[in-house]
């Protein structure tokens, strides 16, 4: 890791650790080299935790906005923030994300495409099947728990105690529906994530037992 990147990334692992007893599973499941991490999104909180449950540096997408400011793009670009300007199924956030998977990185996506205004998994948006059939790589679901909790919608600001985890899935490989139809393969794509976190939602609250399926 970066210097910065580490210094951050160890600062924010303590600070979750202390006040939210933060657990990872799964974390066999990431491969190496590139891949798309595709979590459940329900907290301002679910970046920094995905970050700090990755052994390695990770990319992430982020509002144009927020690059405005100098000093926050200064920030946010050292800990791998790549603005977009849309949605990720825009053409140019499109081509900043086949960009970095081909410089084997990982990249974050939320594939519900907003935050839950109640916690719960919201349908997946067809942009990754439609990443993954230009950029073959693996996908991993992760299922995030205890960040809405902390921090929902409606709360300015998070609460300073609560338990959260970070469950990482086994991946999900275009090679398996490349055959079908273009648009049924991201269709199956999109059902395939969607079944992979709630079965590894039933995984956690069942009391993580054995390896997260």
């Amino acid at each position: 890791m970066k210097y910065f990147y580490s210094f951050i990334h160890r600062l924010t692992k303590s600070l979750f650790n202390l006040f939210y007893h933060h657990k990872v599973y799964g974390k066999q499941h990431i491969p190496f080299g590139s891949c798309i991490i595709a979590p459940n999104h329900t907290s301002f909180f679910d970046p920094p935790l995905i970050g700090i449950s990755c052994d390695e540096e990770i990319s992430f997408l982020a509002r144009g906005s927020l690059f405005h400011n100098h000093v926050l793009k200064k920030l946010i670009s050292s800990l791998n923030s790549y603005p977009i300007r849309g949605t990720p199924q825009d053409s140019n956030s499109f081509k900043l994300i086949i960009h970095l998977l081909q410089e084997n990185k990982k990249v974050v996506i939320f594939p519900e495409g907003q935050r839950s205004n109640d916690g719960r998994i919201l349908p997946i948006k067809p942009g990754i099947g439609m990443l993954v059939a230009r950029c073959p790589c693996p996908i991993i679901p992760v299922y995030i728990h205890g960040t809405y909790d902390a921090w929902p919608k409606t709360r300015k600001m998070p609460k300073l105690w609560g338990k959260t985890a970070c469950v990482f899935g086994s991946p999900i490989y275009w090679e398996d529906y490349q055959d079908l139809p273009k648009k049924k393969a991201q269709e199956e794509i999109s059902n395939a994530i969607q079944k992979s976190l709630k079965m590894l939602q039933v995984w956690y609250l069942n009391g993580t037992i054995g390896e997260p399926p």
